[in-house]
């Protein structure tokens, strides 16, 4: 019995590793999803060429819609169609560190022809592309009409129009502004200055560890209570003397980390190394920090 049984086994086993072997090999079943970031295979439109150029030259995903996907799963049980829709959602962050908040949410209105976004994707081109190389390139860029943002879920909840928003992802660009009538060339670079600031000032609250040297400058203070620091009535010169250009979110505290990095980001950004020292050269440690903030960004890949 027992040796009918250890035959009955490796028969058994036997018959397992023939079927086992008949079976195709499992095949992952993976999408790059870089490929929602770009035009469909068999779309030739004059859109789709211009969006394949674009990647071609700069590295970086051009989009007009901020649909990614819009798949056709079938219908549900009362015979109505069902989607899988995938959209660049601009408050989305790895860890959820860095830019923006769950808290917020932003609608669109897309540029209406393909002279408008001809038009757009030049100028991006010329006033901001520029600017950015190496870690500093953003991953798509996203270029509509308008941008409406909800900063809250509740009734009380703000509404803004902001010229941009980052996300790790993709950077969006509201284009009203240049769409509306014809602009003066100092419009047009002062529309791009509006831009390049909240991008940066953004961009550099992800990257908080490339900015080592210029913590250590204030590192003794970041979110310290004035009265520890044996400060009262502090005031704009004050902050400054402590190497701030901003005061903390809490009042009576000192600024943390990340809001100073991105206060002196959009500084080093918007003004020329003159205006600065025009306007803070008697402060010693800012104009340390405007400096090494400089020479950080240019490690980065920011092109001034």
């Amino acid at each position: 019995m027992k040796r009918l049984f250890y035959s009955f086994a490796i028969i058994l086993s036997g018959i397992c590793l023939i079927s086992c072997e008949s079976e195709d090999a499992l095949e992952p079943d993976y999408k790059n999803p870089s490929d929602y970031f770009q035009p469909a295979a068999d779309d030739n439109s004059e859109e789709a060429q211009l969006r394949r150029k674009f990647f071609a030259d700069h590295g970086s995903y051009l989009l007009f819609n901020d649909t990614l996907q819009n798949v056709y799963l079938g219908k549900d049980i009362n015979g109505d169609p069902r989607y899988f829709v995938e959209t660049v959602d601009l408050t989305y962050t790895v860890g959820q560190t860095g830019y923006g908040t769950s808290q917020s949410s932003y609608t669109f209105t897309y540029i209406p022809n393909f002279e408008q976004k001809l038009a757009m994707t030049e100028y991006l081109e010329t006033y901001i592309l520029p600017h950015f190389s190496g870690a500093m390139r953003p991953y798509s860029w996203l270029l509509t009409k308008t941008i409406i943002g909800k900063m809250g879920k509740d009734v009380s909840a703000q509404t803004i129009s902001p010229y941009a928003v980052v996300n790790q992802r993709c950077v969006a660009v509201a284009c009203n502004y240049l769409t509306q009538r014809e602009r003066t060339e100092a419009q047009k670079n002062n529309y791009a200055s509006r831009v390049l600031n909240i991008m940066v000032s953004s961009m550099v609250k992800a990257q908080t560890d490339a900015f080592g040297e210029f913590e250590a400058v204030s590192h003794d203070y970041y979110g310290r209570s004035y009265s520890s620091l044996g400060l009262e009535n502090v005031n704009q010169e004050k902050l400054y003397q402590y190497g701030f250009l901003v005061a903390g979110s809490t009042v009576g505290y000192m600024t943390d980390l990340s809001t100073d990095i991105s206060s002196y980001a959009a500084n080093v950004v918007t003004y020329t190394d003159e205006q600065l020292e025009q306007r803070y050269g008697k402060y010693e440690l800012v104009m340390l920090k405007h400096r090494l903030m400089k020479q950080t960004l240019e490690r980065l890949g920011y092109i001034f």
